[in-house]
């Protein structure tokens, strides 16, 4: 696939999410895949602050998406959101990737983010989407994050789309 087709397709299905900013000539998508051996990458944790409280208790995150509208764009069927994250256990934590994946988990765009939610607290985020060529379809949205005790957890929610209804599916 070309730079430039990648570069449409990851626009067409992040909605929002920010593309990591590269310091060296390696494109984005190799700096984000670029893990230490636990699976984490270490491109988009290097911009995060040092952990700074001591617990041996996790943040407790969870993602609920509502309000889908759908449309019919650029021959791909896009469902505009709202993602609400909140973090439940009373310690803050930075969402530091997000990777959307569509066409049944085949064709996926991720990048560097940073979403603060502080403790107890919540994000919303409004009129996100993503956008598929497949009717029907599962997409997969995942997130990474580190809350501020330096523990990191993954995040992930799918949904299914069929017509003009999309459902997340319980976790």
């Amino acid at each position: 696939m070309g730079a430039w087709k990648r570069v449409m397709l990851a626009a067409l299905i992040m909605g929002g999410m920010a593309a990591c900013d590269d310091a060296d000539d390696r494109s984005a998508q190799e700096t984000i895949n670029q893990s230490d051996p636990s699976g984490i990458s270490t491109a988009c944790l290097k911009e995060l602050p040092e952990p700074s409280v001591e617990s041996q208790t996790s943040a407790r995150l969870n993602l609920t998406l509502s309000d889908f509208v759908y449309s019919f764009e650029e021959g791909r069927h896009r469902f505009t959101h709202d993602r609400r994250f909140k973090e439940s256990a009373g310690i803050g934590l930075f969402i530091y990737r997000g990777k959307v994946c569509v066409e049944d988990g085949t064709s996926c765009a991720d990048a560097c983010v940073r979403y603060r939610i502080e403790p107890g607290g919540s994000l919303t985020q409004r009129d996100h989407h993503f956008a598929t060529p497949l009717d029907p379809d599962r997409i997969t949205l995942q997130y990474w994050a580190r809350d501020d005790a330096g523990h990191v957890m993954t995040l992930q929610q799918e949904i299914q789309t069929k017509g003009r209804a999309a459902t997340a599916i319980p976790n």
